[in-house]
């Protein structure tokens, strides 16, 4: 399955099971808060969150996901292991602004319209995600390959590792 998440701010992007994620934060949250929020809803298994660039750079990503397929990638810019629990037959892309209106409004919902086009039909259960990133928009260079920006590789699994509480890549 082949994304392109072209629209909103996607300096953080992430993967969420929106049946389980509590989005609402507060609204007055500032960035502590809700990078602290992020992590606690990581750790749970409900949300993946990455931060894609230390310049503010807005980027069109270019997604890759597949399910079941266990990669030997050893080229690449980066790459990370998550964990994500799924429990309705999906998961969605979500991007920072769908992130951070439903933390500061309760009527905000994940996925917001634009990221509801972003859906992974999966089925039920424990996956590792593993995340691999070839393109580096900060320094406007690929490694590994150009053919996409991130690939997404969900491997289901018995042993379900709750990983720390924090936003992936994350300089802040």
């Amino acid at each position: 399955m082949k994304y392109c998440m072209k629209f909103g701010d996607t300096n953080f992007i992430g993967v969420a099971n929106v049946e389980e994620y509590r989005s609402f934060v507060d609204e007055d949250w500032d960035l502590d808060i809700l990078l602290k929020h992020f992590g606690y809803e990581t750790k749970k298994g409900n949300l993946l969150v990455f931060q894609m660039t230390e310049e503010g750079i807005e980027h069109s990503w270019n997604i890759n996901v597949k399910i079941g397929a266990d990669e030997n990638i050893s080229n690449c810019f980066r790459r990370v292991i998550g964990y994500l629990k799924v429990t309705n037959n999906q998961l969605f892309l979500v991007d920072y602004d769908c992130l951070t209106m439903a933390a500061q409004f309760k009527h905000e919902k994940v996925p917001d319209e634009n990221c509801s086009n972003y859906k992974i039909d999966i089925k039920n259960g424990d996956y590792k995600v593993e995340v691999i990133q070839y393109y580096n928009v900060d320094e406007n260079e690929y490694v590994g390959t150009n053919q996409t920006d991130i690939s997404l590789n969900f491997i289901e699994t018995s042993n379900f590792q709750p990983v720390e509480n924090h936003v992936f890549w994350c300089t802040f």
